[in-house]
C-alpha cells in the first residue's frame, strides 16, 4: 500500500500542499494517528490543542514544530472544570458518570478523578492560528457537541468530521452521538462510517460474563460533506477531500465521487482509476 499511497501522492501533489488537520484532544498524538497518512503534501500542518500542559509540552518537544500543540481546553469560551482521571485519556471537561461506569468491566477504575482543574475553555472560532481545515478530529471524552458549536464558522471551512461520539452517557450530561449528528446534519455534513467502534462487557456482581463485548459503548464516526455540498464544492476541495477518503479511510468509492466533480481538472478521474486497477484496487 505504501507504494500506492506515494503514487496517489504524486498524482494529487499540486492539490494538496498545505494539508491541514485541527486535533482537538491531542493526548497521546503519534505516527499511528489516523489521519498520519493525509500529511504526505509539501507544508502539511497538524494543529492540535491538548489542556494538559504538561502532555502538551510533550508533543511539542516530540514533534519539534512539526506540529505544533496549545495548551487549550476547548469548549464553549467559559470558564469550566477540567476533571482529571486515573486514566489521563478519559480526563473531561464534563464529570464521568459512575453509576453508568460501574456497569461496565474496569470502566470506573480507569475514569476515576484524580483532580479537578478550574480551566478557561477556548472556542475553536476564536482560534487565529486556524484557517481552512481538511481534517477535523476531536477526541475530547464527551464534550464533542460543545466543541461543534463552538466552530460554527470553522465547519464552513472544514472537509471532515472524525469525532468520538458516545451511545451511551459515559459522562454526566454529555450529548450523544446522535445529537452530533443531527447538528453537523444541520451544518452540511453526512455521516459516512464509524471507525474503531468500541464496548465493555457487562459486570454481574463481581464477574464479566462473555467472552467479548456486547455492546457497543464509543466509537469515532467520520462525516463528510453532503451530496449537495459535494455538488458545489471548487475542484481543489474536491481533490483534498478525495486524498482523505482514500488515504485515511480507504474509501476509494468516495473519492471517486469526488474527483468526478472536478470539471476541467485535466483528467484526474480517470487517472485516479487507472492508478486503482495499476495497484489491483478496481473491481
Amino acid at each position: 500500500m505504501e507504494a500506492y499511497r506515494l503514487a496517489l501522492a504524486g498524482l494529487l501533489a499540486s492539490y494538496i500542499d498545505g494539508y491541514t488537520v485541527v486535533d482537538v484532544g491531542a493526548h497521546g498524538t503519534g505516527e499511528a494517528d489516523a489521519y498520519s497518512h493525509a500529511l504526505a503534501g509539501q507544508g502539511a500542518l497538524v494543529i492540535g490543542f491538548e489542556p494538559n500542559a504538561q502532555e502538551c509540552a510533550r508533543l511539542n518537544e516530540h514533534w519539534r514544530g512539526r506540529r505544533r500543540f496549545f495548551p487549550h481546553a476547548i469548549g464553549s469560551g467559559a470558564r469550566g472544570i477540567f476533571h482529571v482521571c486515573k486514566a489521563p485519556l478519559t480526563s473531561s471537561l464534563l464529570r464521568p458518570n459512575r453509576s453508568l461506569l460501574e456497569a461496565y468491566e474496569n470502566l470506573s477504575e480507569l475514569c476515576e478523578v484524580t483532580a479537578e482543574i478550574p480551566i478557561d475553555t477556548v472556542r475553536l472560532d476564536d482560534v487565529g492560528e486556524i484557517g481552512a481545515v481538511d481534517f477535523l478530529k476531536l477526541d475530547i471524552q464527551g464534550a464533542t457537541l460543545m466543541a461543534l458549536e463552538s466552530a460554527e464558522r470553522l465547519l464552513e471551512r472544514t472537509l471532515v468530521v472524525h469525532a468520538e461520539a458516545e451511545f451511551v452517557p459515559i459522562y454526566s450530561g454529555q450529548p450523544l452521538f446522535s445529537e452530533c449528528e443531527l447538528f453537523l446534519r444541520r451544518k452540511g455534513f453526512t455521516f459516512h462510517h464509524f471507525h474503531h467502534l468500541e464496548g465493555r462487557r457487562m459486570k454481574h456482581g463481581e464477574y464479566a460474563v462473555g467472552p467479548t463485548p456486547s455492546q457497543t459503548l464509543w466509537a469515532d464516526a467520520v462525516f463528510v460533506p453532503s451530496l449537495q455540498r459535494l455538488d458545489r464544492m471548487p475542484a481543489r476541495e474536491l481533490t483534498r477531500l478525495a486524498w482523505t477518503m482514500d488515504v485515511v479511510y480507504g474509501a476509494s468509492d468516495m473519492a471517486m465521487a469526488c474527483l468526478a466533480r472536478c470539471n476541467g481538472s485535466n483528467g484526474l478521474a480517470d487517472a485516479y482509476r487507472k492508478l486503482l486497477a495499476e495497484h489491483g484496487l478496481l473491481t
